[in-house]
């Protein structure tokens, strides 16, 4: 690399810099209407508790909220860190053009009309890229619903996903889907998963998903990263993400759709988003150890499961239950997924049988049966021992209701968390709502379903053996 193109890189990175972490923002084009898409962020950066400089631009008006507003761009006080553009698409490229002169070095823009409408969009869509580019402007959009940076406080969005509790958390997750990363990104906060960073590429006419990612992911609060993707242009910048994010031994969990031949077209037609054989796509990503997810459940399944600190050490899944049935259920997809559920150890059935009812099970799965009310320590240390079973790498409790002893399940599981150093999850099916925020205030993580649980446990055994062959 040449003096050059070291100083275009630092320029870039610095540029990128400013726009996730500003120290000031203008707002372009900014209401006093906080209903509308151009009064939403400054809504949002003002409750919340942004606590940069906030700038309005808009000739209506001589204040918003208390705060000055100048009427046009060159009338700022300063060159804001990141400049949100909330302006009809027609007058994008003016704005653009303007903020590169003003000496500003980042925007967002939310505006559509775009690539995404046809070739008269695409060509405003070029125009306005070449813009930023010969300005050094980094920008993320046109046609996106911004992006928020939780543990700053920037709320660069009109996104519903804004107005509830956005508390920072362990996951950077970028989207090349605004309404539908939204809807990730809600029942994300529903799961009790926090995002640290919610970003939306939209047609990413200068800024792509991979640049953004990895200008979030070396923060150290975050332990993974999530994507959903509807188009690939650049491979070789998704593989850097890859190493980059194994480098850190940080997991990146991707969805794309666009699997076939009708998801592919509409892909095209929501977003411009150029379509890639899938098959290429995930051999690629498979290779690089980037997890795959079918859907947004999946995705988020396996996001509970990573985002915790404890890493599997191998396949071996075991498993206790309440019910034989779910045993046999999720031994059957446990091997469908590519995990084993080894017999155990003489020395942990002998365990096992000195705690177990005889008509228990001190097999793999456990079946603990519904004594286990009665006798709490008969599910505490059956779990402690299948955990300690030197061929389990990951173990699973499933049981199911149990509304009348919460307080008792809650604290046996704290007892099994901190007397084993494995990763292991709870199944509660049909579980009470209070037991499941106590539990994911505790830092256990708990899913509703059985095979949901096998298959976070199989995420978290690839991450895991990724990691140990990355190492050799």
């Amino acid at each position: 690399m040449t003096a050059s193109d070291t100083a275009r890189a630092d320029l870039r990175a610095d540029a990128i810099r400013r726009l996730i972490r500003p120290a000031s923002i203008a707002i372009v084009g900014a209401s006093a209407d906080f209903g509308k898409v151009n009064g939403r962020p400054l809504k949002h950066l003002l409750d919340k508790g942004y606590a940069g400089r906030i700038l309005p631009v808009n000739p209506k008006y001589e204040q918003i909220a208390g705060l000055p507003c100048v009427p046009t761009i060159e009338a700022l006080p300063e060159a804001a860190d990141l400049a949100i553009v909330a302006v009809p698409a027609a007058e994008v490229a003016d704005s653009i053009d303007a903020l590169g002169r003003r000496g500003v070095r980042a925007a967002v823009v939310f505006s559509s009309g775009f690539g995404e409408t046809g070739p008269e969009g695409r060509a405003l869509e070029q125009r306005v890229a070449a813009l930023a580019q010969g300005h050094g402007l980094a920008l993320c959009g046109p046609n996106c619903l911004g992006f928020v940076n939780a543990f700053d406080k920037v709320y660069a969005t009109f996104s519903q996903y804004a107005d509830g509790e956005t508390g920072p958390g362990p996951v950077a997750f970028v989207t090349q889907s605004g309404a539908f990363g939204t809807a990730i990104a809600a029942l994300a906060r529903q799961r009790g998963l926090g995002l640290g960073y919610f970003i939306n590429t939209g047609n990413q006419a200068d800024l792509d998903f991979a640049e953004l990612m990895l200008a979030v992911i070396d923060d150290p609060r975050i332990r993974v990263a999530a994507g959903y993707l509807e188009g690939l242009e650049d491979g070789a910048a998704l593989i850097r993400l890859a190493e980059r994010c194994h480098a850190l031994g940080k997991p990146l969990v991707l969805t794309k759709v666009g699997r076939l031949a009708s998801g592919q077209r509409a892909a095209a037609s929501h977003t411009g988003a150029l379509a890639v054989a899938d098959t290429v796509f995930d051999a690629v990503v498979r290779q690089h150890g980037v997890l795959r997810a079918r859907n947004e459940e999946q995705m988020l399944d396996m996001l509970q499961a990573l985002s915790q600190d404890r890493r599997a050490e191998g396949r071996g899944l075991g498993i206790a239950t309440q019910s034989g049935g779910a045993g046999v259920m999720m031994a059957d997809r446990a091997e469908e997924v590519g995990l084993a559920v080894p017999e155990l150890a003489a020395a942990t059935q002998e365990r096992l049988l000195q705690v177990m009812p005889a008509f228990g099970s001190a097999g793999n799965p456990v079946d603990v049966t519904g004594q286990f009310v009665a006798r709490p320590e008969l599910l505490r240390e059956s779990v402690v021992a299948l955990l300690d079973d030197p061929a389990v790498h990951i173990g699973i409790v499933w049981l199911q209701l149990m509304t009348a002893h919460v307080d008792t399940l809650v604290r046996i599981f704290c007892e099994i968390r901190d007397r084993s150093r494995k990763p292991w999850f709870v199944c509660w099916v049909a579980a009470p709502e209070a037991a499941l925020q106590r539990l994911r205030a505790e830092g256990i993580v708990v899913f509703s379903a059985g095979e949901r649980a096998v298959e976070a446990a199989a995420a978290l055994a690839r991450h895991g053996e990724f990691l140990r062959r990355r190492r050799l």
